[in-house]
């Protein structure tokens, strides 16, 4: 059991950084995006405090996954959770702003405004992550 382990880390770390990072940012955005639909659209709760309630929800899953999985850091793990939190709440006040733009200024759909989001924040993210947050 313990080398069939040892085998399926050995290829998944043998991936390129970058699609492991799509890989799993996917899983988490896709929690993220269909807790955030949930909240709006099922609960009926404002999609501002529906982005914060997410963010809370799902970053600590997010760091990590990220840490082990994609950058496999062997840093301090309580300067990079605070790094790695920083990031997640400058992505998340970008996030806020973003949508407040898009939804009340522009007048556009509030899941369509947060699904363009996801896909300028992948990239942030990426860069948040590897040259701050989990950087070797």
């Amino acid at each position: 059991m313990i080398q069939i382990y040892k085998n399926l880390k050995n290829k998944w770390l043998a991936l390129p950084q970058q699609l492991r990072f799509l890989l799993v940012g996917g899983f988490n955005t896709i929690l993220a995006y269909i807790l955030f639909t949930l909240f709006v659209i099922g609960l009926q709760i404002p999609y501002k405090l529906s982005l914060i309630i997410t963010y809370i929800l799902t970053v600590n899953l997010s760091i990590f996954s990220m840490r082990y999985y994609v950058f496999c850091s062997q840093g301090s793990l309580g300067k990079e959770y605070i790094k790695a939190w920083n990031s997640y709440l400058a992505v998340l006040i970008f996030n806020y702003v973003f949508l407040y733009f898009l939804i009340d200024i522009l007048n556009i759909n509030i899941l369509l405004s947060q699904a363009v989001y996801i896909i300028i924040s992948t990239i942030i993210t990426f860069c948040l992550h590897k040259y701050y947050s989990f950087r070797q």
